[in-house]
């Protein structure tokens, strides 16, 4: 006779990796409210007001991040000699638990309103995923709050999975290297999962060759020689997803007018609290709806209804750049501590010399954008083992590529200014006023 309590193992269809079975943990975590409000926080934020198709969530990413941290971990530990089975199942866990929780402390809009999380609290969004994965901070949404005592059930250390969260474990390194790392679960799945949702065709990423290269040497993720093409693939198509896609010029505009709507409601207003709990439409429709503020309710209409979005009318290229653009930008008042601070007292200087009421100027630096959203960029610490067990760096193995990412800007632009269209002549002519000699080859004299 069968036994009626019997577990029914737990299938789920993802349109990137195929069907993937949950272990009992993952399935216990997939079910808290913590993870499953990412089903309504946009992977890609804004970018489907460029790619129509954009419109994946942050759970299918979690779950693939979960998958893969466990696809890894098997191949690492398949021969790993002097371990027993109990010991790799106990990594397995780990690694799982922090794949499928790394993003439960998400901004709404993803990293469109992470900045303004940052300013408010003067640290990222890791910070606060791993003092919710103790228990130290609990979100104030009912049913939160089971974390802790689920990973505790299955004998996994909540310190441990917060740690590999925020990158500060004390554990071999290979482990923190399958989650956030030079070539991680993070990154693999997100590549795979935006080039699906948004359609573009810029890099394959032979995900399997990519693992099946992976080996530890002195507790560090090394990869076979063989599979260089596999990863040089991996980290062009990273650097095309940046300037094509991440940090479109659409997307980017749209990014800064909810950001600038959804600071003047938050920070100044303060009408909203805990801000960082809420999903996507939650905070969009109040800002478009609820806001006492006229102008907080128009650009949330903008964004919301694709209507009037603002244009760029100037750009400063980030590929021509030099001491003296630089020099200049800093005399023309670009002060303060901060990028935004920055931004806003040019924007601010922009709108008085044009004559136009502040906050249908923007300005945005995109470059920095990088530093905010993905500080793994500008790290290239990859290492090769070669046919003779040698340990091998990137540079070594194949150094014109290394120069070309040492060299390579994830965006074109170093610094923009767009605005409202009814206002774009302007606007232009403000530009040409302010940055005099610096915006004449964007702006020509007419012959006459």
């Amino acid at each position: 006779m069968k036994n009626q309590t019997e577990h029914k193992v737990m299938y789920i269809r993802d349109p990137v990796h195929g069907n993937i079975r949950l272990s009992r943990l993952q399935e216990e975590l997939i079910q808290t409210v913590e993870v499953q409000r990412l089903s309504f926080v946009h992977q890609l934020g804004t970018t489907f007001q460029s790619y129509p198709g954009a419109h994946g969530m942050r759970l299918s990413h979690a779950l693939g991040v979960s998958y893969l941290a466990d696809s890894i971990c098997m191949h690492i530990l398949e021969n790993e000699q002097g371990m027993t089975d109990s010991e790799k199942t106990d990594i397995r866990k780990l690694l799982q638990a922090a794949g499928m929780l790394h993003d439960i402390g998400h901004t709404p809009w993803s990293h469109t309103l992470e900045p303004l999380y940052i300013e408010m609290n003067g640290v990222d969004h890791m910070d606060l995923v791993a003092d919710m994965v103790k228990g130290n901070v609990t979100m104030n949404i009912r049913g939160s709050g089971r974390i802790p005592e689920i990973l505790k059930s299955h004998g996994v250390n909540p310190t441990d999975v917060a740690d590999l969260i925020s990158s500060s474990y004390s554990g071999p390194r290979y482990l923190q290297q399958m989650i956030f790392g030079e070539v991680d679960a993070d990154m693999l799945d997100y590549l795979q999962r935006d080039f699906y949702f948004t359609g573009v065709a810029f890099g394959h990423i032979e995900l399997d060759r990519i693992i099946s290269t992976m080996r530890v040497v002195d507790n560090e993720i090394v990869f076979l020689i063989k599979g260089h093409e596999a990863i040089r693939d991996f980290l062009f198509a990273r650097m095309q997803m940046y300037s094509s896609v991440y940090l479109h010029k659409k997307t980017r505009i749209v990014d800064m007018m909810l950001l600038s709507a959804a600071r003047r409601s938050i920070v100044d207003l303060k009408e909203i609290d805990d801000f960082q709990i809420l999903t996507d439409d939650e905070i969009l429709s109040f800002l478009a709806q609820r806001s006492e503020d006229p102008w907080v309710r128009d650009m949330a209409w903008r964004v919301k209804y694709r209507q009037k979005l603002f244009s760029q009318v100037f750009q400063i290229d980030a590929s021509t750049l030099d001491d003296s653009d630089v020099s200049f930008l800093n005399a023309v008042s670009i002060s303060g501590e901060t990028a935004a601070e920055r931004v806003s007292d040019l924007a601010l200087k922009l709108s008085e010399t044009a004559g136009i009421e502040p906050g249908y100027i923007l300005v945005d630096m995109p470059l920095e954008v990088v530093k905010v959203s993905e500080e793994r960029f500008s790290k290239l610490d990859i290492k090769y083992l070669d046919r003779s067990g040698n340990i091998l760096q990137l540079e070594k193995v194949d150094p014109p590529f290394a120069e070309y990412l040492s060299r390579a800007h994830p965006n074109s632009n170093y610094l923009t200014v767009c605005c409202s269209p009814e206002i774009k002549e302007k606007v232009r002519k403000a530009c040409e006023e302010l940055f005099h000699m610096a915006a004449m080859p964007l702006f020509p004299k007419k012959q006459s």
